[in-house]
């Protein structure tokens, strides 16, 4: 298992090969700019791991965006749910893009989050992340990695591999993309033992799932142990143009490594069946 002291230093190696880099990146950078968006997300889906009933969330996100590859944005989630609508979640986030090289590029990024005390979302006790990720662009495939570490009541590791072949079609400034992609995501599961405990179980969700043990206490294992959290398949069709774009991304996660569980009412642990997804997301946006 990766321990948190390499994580951070992973984390720490990323942030000065940016910081390194800054100066390049300025220079293939024509201006700074704002950017407004909005998207639809039919389920809120992570590592494979969702909540009983869906969870759609439409969200504007508002940024900016430093020509040397500094951003910060802000963006709200309101749960467009039937039987419970509602502002979900604030999240703030500021981070670096940078360019190593015309096939090497990445970024680093900071982010708190603010759920609603009645969020049913499967990262609903997560307080904040920060990460890194990588992007090796040779030509035929994409190789893409990332690290990251989501604090709740302990901290979680992700680690996040893709492939992906892009297929361009227009000119640059005026641009189709259509990429195959293929991801695994590996991880801890602290962020849903939390959810497990205290949210999906807890009494009187209001209705949504019906997964209630009333009062009862609620124990998880194996939670703390790194594996495989799902395989996903993706489909990201993108248009990219000067002043806005447009993006659908559909999904289908395959969920792997179940987490057991049992209550003060029942009669030991019972492994959780985990069910394969497909959600999407449609989106938005202008630059000005």
């Amino acid at each position: 298992m990766l321990s948190k002291k390499t994580a951070f230093f992973l984390l720490l190696i990323i942030s000065l090969v940016s910081l390194v880099r800054a100066q390049d990146s300025t220079s293939k950078t024509k201006s700074s700019y704002f950017k407004a968006s909005t998207s639809y997300l039919t389920n809120s889906v992570y590592g494979g791991r969702k909540d009983s009933l869906a969870t759609p969330y439409i969200t504007p996100v508002i940024g900016y965006y430093n020509k040397s590859g500094f951003f910060v944005e802000g963006s709200l989630s309101y749960l467009v749910a039937t039987e419970d609508s509602r502002i979900d979640l604030f999240t703030l986030e500021t981070g670096y893009d940078f360019t190593i090289s015309d096939k090497l590029s990445g970024g680093i990024y900071g982010s708190k989050y603010f759920y609603n005390n009645s969020s049913t979302s499967v990262r609903s006790e997560s307080k904040g992340g920060l990460g890194g990720s990588l992007t090796y662009d040779p030509g035929a495939i994409i190789f893409s990695g990332g690290l990251d570490l989501s604090f709740a009541s302990k901290t979680d590791i992700f680690i996040s591999g893709s492939l992906a072949h892009g297929f361009y079609f227009g000119d640059k400034g005026n641009e189709w993309s259509i990429s195959p992609t293929v991801a695994v995501n590996l991880g801890t599961q602290n962020f849903y033992q939390d959810y497990i405990k205290n949210r999906k179980f807890k009494g009187g969700r209001r209705g949504r799932g019906g997964d209630k043990s009333g009062n009862s206490t609620v124990q998880t294992k194996s939670s703390n142990n790194f594996g495989v959290l799902d395989y996903e398949l993706s489909l990201p069709i993108t248009y990219d143009g000067n002043k806005w774009g447009t993006f659908f991304t559909p999904t289908y996660a395959i969920p792997q490594n179940p987490v057991s569980f049992a209550s003060s009412t029942g009669s030991g642990y019972v492994t959780e069946k985990l069910e394969n997804s497909f959600y999407a997301e449609f989106g938005v946006y202008i630059k000005f």
